[in-house]
């Protein structure tokens, strides 16, 4: 069954908003790094949110900047890893 993304950037907001209660304005766009959302800790929960929740490992080459700078390309990459690989 492929991943909808409404369903993952529901999910993931949700998620990320659940570990910064402080920021009132969270959004796809939200940019983690610059807003100062984005620390080590966090990078791990939304890890492990990740795998536990759509059964995907993530390596190293998935842990940076380009893949956690906002919601929207969390997104992305979880619908990247989930998608069947041919």
């Amino acid at each position: 069954m492929a991943l909808q993304r409404a369903e993952v950037e529901a999910e993931i907001l949700k998620f990320v908003a659940s570990r910064c209660p402080n920021y009132s304005g969270l959004g796809r766009d939200t940019d983690l790094l610059e807003e100062e959302l984005l620390d080590s800790l966090l990078l791990i929960d939304v890890i492990y949110q990740i795998e536990e929740r759509y059964g995907i490992k993530l390596g190293g080459e998935h842990v940076g900047p380009v893949h956690f700078r906002t919601p929207g390309t969390i997104v992305d990459l979880v619908l990247s890893q989930a998608a069947p690989q041919a």
